[in-house]
């Protein structure tokens, strides 16, 4: 007989319940940081129609990385590969009833097939924190707010990241400027380029630039406006134009919040989907040893109004378990995690083991966590077992503590133990 594997589906990961315990540690964080701006959790279906990705999730993520297949009705679906076009279609169902704004986070198990590296896995988990309804940049402050605040809460400083930032209608204008134009797709092929500029080598993007349609003064240009500050890019497009100007508002934001040490303007800066239509960002870690893009996220205006023809203005972000978890590794910054079980009673033998079970009952009635032994062992064993599992406290009581009417506690970490009677349980302080 053929013995199965023990691995799981590439590109995914088995949780042990220590694997589970910095999950939870990881998640956790996550909502409270959330809900200390008032942001409300949802969920949605993990299969979505084929049809709310093809209308605007980028060509890379449709073309290659969905996981789609054709239900026994026949209708063509996809697991989810991201959660903003869910949100989206949720908004624009209830658009009328909603009070706004609406400021809504979920934490979805997402899938994509690609090809499992560092920082990227085929399913992973993402935190989605989304605010509707909000047309000044206000928004993007708030959200950027709570990124670093969950951030913070791991124990992260700002010199360990920074927050690059762009505005697509800037780029627009810039490439208007440059003669850069939609016929035959040149503009969105320049974007597609300076979207993968960092991964490729300068022949191969200018290679691309070239491919688009682009002269070599074009070419020139192009390359000048991803070296200019945003002083220079604003003369270069004018101060009036509105991409420019949201930046500048931005900046003032962020330094009257005292937020702007850590963002930095980057002319380049894509995000990759289609959707976005003003401000960009992405977090990136500044460790040479991690020295990549953590989480991004922007504004995105028109995509409630492909449910409802209703727009909505929106703008999000979305951080992924796994570059936050290679970020906490890289900073040193991954706690040890304590066991979820705070006591453990031992059973001594079956003469004593009624007298353990109802210790263990009047424990878990002060919302202690709290494991019995089950089987007779020797005290040692019992120890050993719970000096394996990371429990903190261990309840020893045998024939003498149950003629006594007492318990001994012993403390594991400190090596101390204590005689309890069990009239004064109750009130005992772990």
């Amino acid at each position: 007989m053929q013995k199965l594997s023990t691995q799981p589906y590439k590109g995914t990961r088995d949780f042990y319940p220590e694997d589970m315990r910095f999950r939870n540690f990881l998640f956790d964080k996550m909502r409270q940081a959330c809900r200390l701006y008032g942001y409300e959790e949802y969920d949605g279906p993990m299969l979505e129609s084929f049809d709310l990705y093809a209308a605007k999730s980028g060509e890379e993520i449709v073309n290659n990385e969905l996981y789609s297949f054709e239900d026994r009705g026949g209708r063509k679906v996809v697991i989810r590969p991201e959660m903003t076009p869910t949100v989206a279609r949720m908004v624009a169902a209830r658009a009328q009833e909603l009070p706004k704004p609406i400021r809504w986070f979920s934490i979805p198990n997402l899938w994509r097939y690609e090809a499992p590296q560092r920082g990227r896995l085929r399913e992973h988990w993402q935190l989605n924190v989304d605010i509707f309804g909000v047309d000044s940049l206000d928004a993007e402050v708030e959200v950027i707010e709570i990124a670093n605040k969950i951030l913070g809460s791991y124990g992260a400083t700002k010199d360990m990241y920074e927050c690059r930032v762009n505005n697509r209608k800037l780029l627009d204008a810039a490439l208007s400027k440059i003669g850069i134009t939609n016929e035959n797709e040149q503009k969105y092929r320049v974007c597609k380029a300076i979207d993968k500029k960092d991964k490729i080598s300068q022949e191969d993007f200018e290679k691309m630039i070239s491919d688009a349609g682009c002269d070599q003064g074009q070419l020139s240009q192009v390359n000048d406006f991803l070296r200019m500050n945003l002083e220079e890019i604003g003369a270069f497009v004018g101060e009036d134009e509105i991409g420019f100007r949201e930046l500048q508002t931005f900046f003032e934001l962020m330094q009257a919040n005292g937020e702007n040490n850590f963002v930095k303007f980057v002319p380049g800066l894509m995000r990759g989907f289609d959707y976005y239509t003003g401000l960009v960002f992405e977090f990136f870690d500044t460790n040479p040893e991690n020295r990549r893009s953590l989480f991004g996220g922007g504004r995105y205006d028109d995509l409630v109004s492909i449910f409802n023809g209703q727009k909505i203005a929106a703008v999000g972000f979305g951080m992924g378990d796994v570059t936050t978890r290679d970020f906490l590794e890289t900073h040193g910054l991954i706690p040890d995690m304590k066991s979820e079980t705070d006591i453990l009673v031992t059973i001594m033998d079956s003469a004593s083991k009624s007298y353990s079970l109802d210790i263990a009952k009047k424990l878990r009635d002060k919302n202690m966590t709290v494991v019995t032994y089950v089987n007779d062992e020797k005290l040692d064993k019992q120890l050993k077992f719970a000096n394996q599992k990371l429990i903190k406290y261990v309840v020893i009581a045998g024939q003498d503590e149950v003629e006594k009417k007492t318990l001994k506690i012993k403390n594991m970490v400190e090596r101390t133990e204590e005689e309890v009677k069990l009239e004064d349980l109750k009130n005992y302080k772990f």
